[in-house]
Formats: C-alpha cells, sequence, structure tokens
C-alpha cells in the first residue's frame, strides 16, 4: 500500500474514532442529564401518605442512626446541647430520614414520621431556629425546616397541621385516619391495639409526644405538645423543661 494512502487510512480512522467517542460522551451526558433531571422531578412531586427516605440528622457534623424501637424509644439520641442539622442523604439505610410527603393544595411538606431526639427543651429548639424554622438545602433543594402546628381542635382553637394530617378527620387520601381506639385518652400499658393500628404504624405517636409550635394558650412559658396517649392528646409543657417522653419530630416545607 502506498505510504500516503495508508497515512490517510489512519487518519480517516482516528477522525472516525474520536466522532464516535465524542457521540458516545454526548449520550452519556444526556443519560446523566436525563437521570439528574428525573431525579429533581422525583423530588418535587410530593404524593400524600407516600413514605420517603431523605436525608440525614447530623449533631456536631456526626451523623446519626435513625431511631427504630417504637415501644421502649430506648434508642432515641438524647440531647447533649449540639449543633442540629439536617443534611444530604447519606448512603448507609441506617442513617437516612423516613419523612411522610404532604401535598396539599400546592404546599408540599415532609412529615418525619418519628421523633428523632429526646431530652430537649422546645427552647432550645427554639434557640436554633428549629420551631418556627429556618431555611436549609437538603440534596440541593431549599426548604423551611419547622415543627407541626398544634393546637387541639377539641377546644375549638384554630386548624393545626396535627390534627388535620395526623388525627385526620377528614380522611385525606393516603393517610390513615384515626379508629375510635386512636382518639380514646384512657390510660393501658401497652395498648396493642393502638401501638399495632394503621395510624401509629405510619406516625409513631403512641407513648412518645412531639413538641409543635403552638405556644401555650394563657402563658408564653408554655407550649403545646401532641400525642402519647392518643393522636387527639394534647398538653401544655414548660418550654424550659426536658422529658424522656417528649421529643423533636421535625417537618421540612418545600420552598418553590
Amino acid at each position: 500500500m502506498d505510504k500516503s494512502k495508508k497515512n490517510k487510512l489512519i487518519g480517516t480512522g482516528v477522525i472516525v474514532g474520536s466522532m464516535a467517542a465524542l457521540s458516545g460522551a454526548i449520550a452519556m451526558g444526556k443519560r446523566f442529564r436525563n437521570r439528574k433531571i428525573k431525579k429533581i422531578i422525583d423530588i418535587k412531586t410530593y404524593s400524600t401518605g407516600v413514605i420517603r427516605s431523605f436525608g440525614t440528622l447530623y449533631l456536631n457534623d456526626e451523623k446519626q442512626k435513625v431511631p427504630g424501637d417504637f415501644l421502649q424509644f430506648k434508642d432515641i439520641t438524647s440531647f447533649a446541647g449540639q449543633k442540629i442539622e439536617i443534611k444530604d442523604t447519606d448512603k448507609d439505610d441506617d442513617y437516612k430520614l423516613s419523612w411522610i410527603e404532604i401535598n396539599d393544595a400546592g404546599k408540599k411538606l415532609l412529615i418525619c414520621d418519628r421523633n428523632i431526639l429526646k431530652n430537649i427543651s422546645w427552647n432550645e429548639l427554639n434557640d436554633q431556629n428549629l420551631v418556627f424554622g429556618k431555611v436549609v438545602i437538603v440534596e440541593g433543594e431549599k426548604y423551611i425546616l419547622r415543627l407541626l402546628t398544634g393546637y387541639s381542635e377539641k377546644k375549638n382553637y384554630k386548624n393545626n397541621e396535627w390534627d388535620k394530617y395526623i388525627v385526620n378527620p377528614n380522611k385525606i387520601d393516603g393517610l390513615p385516619p384515626s379508629e375510635d381506639y386512636d382518639v380514646d385518652n384512657n390510660i393501658k400499658k401497652f395498648d396493642d391495639e393502638k401501638i399495632n393500628g394503621n395510624n401509629n404504624a405510619l406516625w409513631h405517636w403512641y407513648n412518645f409526644s412531639s413538641f409543635t409550635q403552638s405556644e401555650g394558650l394563657r402563658s408564653e412559658k408554655f407550649c403545646i405538645i401532641r400525642g402519647y396517649y392518643s393522636t387527639t392528646y394534647s398538653k401544655q409543657s414548660v418550654k424550659d423543661l426536658k422529658y424522656e417522653t417528649v421529643g423533636y419530630r421535625p417537618v421540612l416545607e418545600l420552598i418553590e
């Protein structure tokens, strides 16, 4: 073969190979963008009642395992003055927080399905702007990190998120309603009916109360806690006090 022709063929092969590599890179880039777009769409699409594993709790930059003892609650981390943050989702399932999606007339919430800290006071949460909320970024999206509102509708106070979504008197699609036994405040040690009911199985309110945004009815020294004996249970608590059985249940409200 003529040397000039051979060089020409080699050059053509290099061009063809380069074009193939470029086409492959473009195709891979499109697939990556499509996956990224799909991920963003998935994050922004909320369906009421869907359980989402999302975000990880950090205390002083140390990631925390998600508690899973819903009888004794012995594995819930006790607060010791650390900086509280919810950051991007850890790869290990043991550190992935669990949330319930809410899409309510365009308001998109992630409500944690359990308390994730105990022995913390309402005031300590408020000192870190975690009661009424602060803007955080998790997985590239902006949220207001806050608590649920929680006045008791039984006492004719304004509508609130605890009653609306957890008590669920209006039987919102995708969320379990409160059965008769769920709203019964009679004290019974380890009430199997409540423990194994659909509502508690989703929200884990039995035997462990949650702080809410709502403040005392007659004094600013008090806050409202919800859950424990029933879905409807409501009690005033001194803001400075800490308890083994009252915890931090965060909410993420999507900012669009």
